[in-house]
């Protein structure tokens, strides 16, 4: 008896990429290389995501480098339907007194 055929994929396949490790300081490169990591962990093409999310390839790429000058909007669009989130703490020693600020200190 013979082996079937083998299978072909229309595309390309999509390789999975590491998580980076998270407990790294914040950066760009970092958010970028988390929200690739994801995308191809669910074996999403970047066509897939830009049509889904309506935004453009060279858009999506962009965001995938790390480039600091996409509209903060669309990063968290991809977040968003990637599953990612994050959460702001401070690293700052002054937030970590107990400090009240009252109404008058924000400008």
């Amino acid at each position: 008896m013979s082996n079937p055929p083998e299978k072909k994929t229309l595309g390309r396949v999509v390789k999975h990429t590491e998580m980076p490790d998270l407990s790294k300081s914040f950066s760009s490169v970092l958010l970028a290389e988390a929200i690739t990591s994801k995308r191809t962990g669910m074996k999403l093409t970047l066509v897939d995501v830009s049509q889904a999310l309506n935004i453009s390839k060279p858009t999506l790429i962009k965001i995938e480098k790390g480039d600091v000058n996409v509209q903060f909007f669309n990063v968290l669009k991809v977040m968003e339907y990637l599953g990612l989130s994050f959460s702001l703490v401070s690293d700052d020693a002054s937030h970590h007194n107990n400090k009240k600020v009252n109404d008058e200190q924000w400008y």
